[in-house]
């Protein structure tokens, strides 16, 4: 069966627009007959009608190009489930939380340790440690490690590492950027949307799981990259100042010393990740040696 786009759409109860976008974002193939229409198959029917019904069921599009391009798709769908579902405990926690603040007459004082434990009961790892440092920082370690921390602490050795990042972090001294650079990172920040993240998640977990492909593939663009970063126009950009900054500030923090260990025991997924992160790192500093110029003193192999 060949199907044009208007076809595909009645068939599968959404919009071309909406075709077009899947299309954009590699998760339909395009196809064209002789007349330069777009042309879809039954296989497309399938995919589209999976990608229709995942959308519906809240399932973000970076999230679907994972759970279509990993070899078990009944574990990623699980894990989907498995978020929901605490999301939707937490979310009743702080209903649960309003109803007590409401008995108390709003008196909050007189509530605040039920609500704090009824909420901190049913707060994922990195929503505790947005909520508990709010700044820039807090909010580049949401950023950076958010995936990592969507469990609830449960051993005792996790609690026990969470509790050291806990202290590491409140004893940190503040970072602080110029006006101007401080301007330029809050712009970053509040442009980032929850699906550019989990973009650049799936993009670092494709590269990983073969990075020597990834590294013969993207040998011009590895090049052309070296070769701005080494440029003037770079040095002298907020960009580069402001991860000259964040780099410097970790590297004398004892960030590497205290938040990346207990981190591994807090989170067994970033550990796995590491290790993945820590290879990858060594066959790049292999093919570019010059990467090492990049960021001075910082350790010779990545941890973040």
């Amino acid at each position: 069966m060949t199907l044009l786009i208007h076809e595909l759409s009645k068939c599968c109860k959404t919009t071309k627009k909406a075709i077009s976008y899947y299309e954009q974002q590699g998760l339909l193939d395009v196809k064209y007959n002789q007349s330069g229409y777009r042309v879809y198959n039954d296989n497309d029917v399938k995919v589209l009608k999976e990608i229709t019904i995942l959308r519906k069921l809240g399932i973000s599009v970076a999230e679907i190009k994972v759970i279509m391009a990993g070899e078990d798709k009944h574990q990623a769908l699980l894990k989907v489930l498995v978020n929901k579902e605490f999301l939707l405990r937490q979310m009743k926690a702080q209903v649960d939380g309003l109803a007590v603040l409401l008995a108390s007459n709003e008196e909050i004082e007189q509530s605040f340790d039920e609500i704090e434990q009824l909420l901190d009961d049913n707060m994922l790892i990195k929503d505790k440690l947005l909520q508990s440092f709010p700044g820039n920082y807090g909010r580049y370690l949401y950023i950076h490690f958010g995936k990592f921390l969507e469990d609830k602490i449960e051993s005792p050795e996790q609690i026990a590492a969470f509790n050291r990042i806990m202290e590491f972090l409140d004893n940190l001294p503040a970072m602080e950027f110029p006006e101007e650079l401080e301007q330029y990172v809050n712009a970053v920040y509040d442009s980032l949307q929850e699906s550019d993240v989990q973009e650049m998640d799936v993009r670092m977990e494709a590269a990983l799981s073969d990075f020597d492909h990834y590294l013969e593939a993207q040998q011009n663009m590895l090049e052309d990259y070296l070769e701005y970063r080494s440029s003037e126009a770079f040095r002298t950009s907020p960009a580069y100042r402001m991860q000259h900054m964040i780099t410097e500030f970790q590297h004398n923090s004892g960030y590497y010393d205290i938040f990346i260990p207990n981190l591994k025991i807090v989170s067994s997924a970033y550990s796995q990740y590491e290790e993945k992160l820590r290879a990858a790192n060594e066959k790049l500093l292999a093919a570019y040696p010059q990467m090492t110029d990049l960021f001075p003193g910082r350790p010779s192999t990545a941890q973040e």
